[in-house]
């Protein structure tokens, strides 16, 4: 276990993994939105088997969910990349390395976007899983979703969810904050992403991601992303978490390979 602070004097907690004898590098992952990277099933799993590489790994929760101190629903992508940072200078002095790989889920991607400058030093290679990094056009997406979900004769898909946005609405919407799945999230986070497309953001670094998407994944459609990444798995049948035991086989062991290569 590893213990931390964010800029607010909020303690993040993080379970460490470092094998017997380093490989000189390690691997930190990043949870989405509402999840917990601590017990995430594909973190912990990808974690045990990059010790069998030698490779130590980070899994820490950012504030408010999991292991650590917070309120959630004053999560901001920008409050989320201050506190990678923090993980980051944390993890490194427990393994002493100078390179870093990065693994994000769903929204973990997005912090790092705008730090790529400050990063770039820093960072070995990145795995995008489901990456949600058009914040812009998924957040309108799940708002036709949320809208139309009384109506069951209307089903939201990306092929048609333009058609039921109302721009003044949606903005209404990302003034009042919403409920999600288990936790208050304040408007601050939605005015803040409600514009952002963060696809292109990665271009200069593009060699170095693995990019894995579910065909089927419906709550980060692959059509959302505005950019193409040359290390892809494309997962037939392939949902937003990608753990069912036939999807493991398709992606999992390439990701593993994937980080562990020099």
């Amino acid at each position: 276990m590893i213990e931390f602070r964010n800029r607010i004097d909020e303690v993040l907690r993080g379970v460490v993994t470092i094998p017997e004898h380093s490989a000189g590098k390690g691997v930190i992952f990043l949870q989405g939105l509402e999840r917990n990277a601590t017990v995430e099933k594909k973190f912990r799993r990808l974690a045990d088997a990059l010790a069998e590489k030698k490779v130590p790994s980070l899994r820490f929760d950012a504030s408010g969910c999991g292991l650590s101190e917070g309120d959630f629903s004053r999560m901001t992508l920008e409050k989320r990349g201050e506190e990678l940072l923090a993980a980051l200078d944390a993890f490194k002095k427990e393994i002493r390395a100078n390179k870093v790989s990065f693994v994000g889920h769903s929204l973990g991607m997005c912090p790092i976007a705008p730090l790529l400058e400050k990063l770039e030093p820093v960072i070995d290679k990145m795995v995008f899983i489901a990456p949600a990094l058009n914040q812009k056009e998924l957040l309108r997406y799940y708002y036709a979703q949320d809208k139309m979900a009384a109506d069951p004769a209307v089903e939201i898909t990306w092929d048609n969810y333009r058609q039921y946005i109302d721009e003044d609405n949606f903005l209404s919407h990302c003034r009042s904050g919403k409920m999600l799945k288990e936790n208050l999230l304040r408007p601050p986070y939605f005015l803040e992403a409600k514009n952002l497309d963060y696809s292109g953001s990665f271009e200069a670094m593009k060699n170095n991601i693995l990019h894995v998407h579910g065909d089927s994944d419906k709550r980060v459609p692959l059509q959302s992303l505005n950019a193409e990444f040359p290390h892809r798995i494309i997962v037939a049948g392939g949902d937003h978490d990608l753990e069912h035991p036939e999807m493991w086989d398709q992606w999992f062991p390439h990701a593993v390979d994937f980080l562990a290569w020099s």
